[in-house]
């Protein structure tokens, strides 16, 4: 689990815990031996009664490994194990959780374990790629007729061997092209099927022929 998602999901986990009736008592609770740390847990509540447990937080399924470490953990530092995560991994996991009297609590499968701001980096980036796709971000890169040859080929071909050969060049020299193309800020940063590669080149052709017009039509008007 990445540390970005580790921290979103502890804190989910805390807000779950304390909807529950739980009281937070500390987060990252070092385990000590003496001066030397042998170990952390993610979360330490109270319940109502006053019993304590040693939460850990797993973004995904709980398996062997996750419910062995909660239970040793909570062994360590004398409080009751609890595994807060998104159901068991499988039979073998729920079995040894009955067993070591884990306390599973299970996180929803629709549970978004991001908080706003890393949901709003995705959007974004998913919406760049969409609008990159289209052909339709403002690439300050100038299309040249060799340029617009190419894209009109690949507009129109059905795939990478037959624009190879109507441009006259095997598939490794036609790569080196897209790879000039992609350089120089004409197509997007990023792999494309020749699907998406298709539109694109088709949006890029099409703005550039709204631009020579307008460019057009302002050199009349002066």
């Amino acid at each position: 689990m990445s540390k970005v998602k580790g921290l979103s999901s502890e804190r989910i986990a805390k807000r779950l815990l304390e909807s529950r009736g739980f009281h937070v008592l500390s987060t990252k609770h070092a385990i000590m031996e003496g001066e030397e740390k042998v170990a952390e847990v993610d979360i330490v509540v109270e319940d109502s009664n006053g019993d304590r447990y040693a939460v850990e937080v797993k973004a995904g399924k709980g398996d062997l490994s996750s419910i062995r470490q909660t239970y040793g953990n909570a062994e360590l530092c004398g409080y009751k194990p609890m595994l807060i995560c998104k159901g068991y991994a499988d039979d073998a996991a729920r079995k040894a959780a009955l067993k070591l009297n884990v306390k599973v609590v299970e996180l929803s499968e629709y549970y978004l374990l991001l908080e706003p701001e890393e949901l709003e980096s995705i959007v974004k980036k998913c919406v760049e790629e969409v609008f990159e796709t289209h052909g339709f971000l403002p690439y300050s890169a100038e299309v040249n007729e060799k340029d617009s040859e190419i894209l009109r080929v690949i507009s129109i071909s059905k795939d990478f061997d037959e624009v190879a050969e109507k441009i006259k060049v095997n598939r490794k020299e036609f790569g080196k092209k897209i790879e000039d193309l992609t350089r120089r800020g004409i197509l997007p940063n990023r792999s494309l099927s020749f699907r998406d590669l298709k539109r694109c080149c088709s949006s890029i052709l099409a703005r550039s022929e709204i631009i020579l017009k307008l460019n057009r039509i302002e050199e009349r008007l002066k």
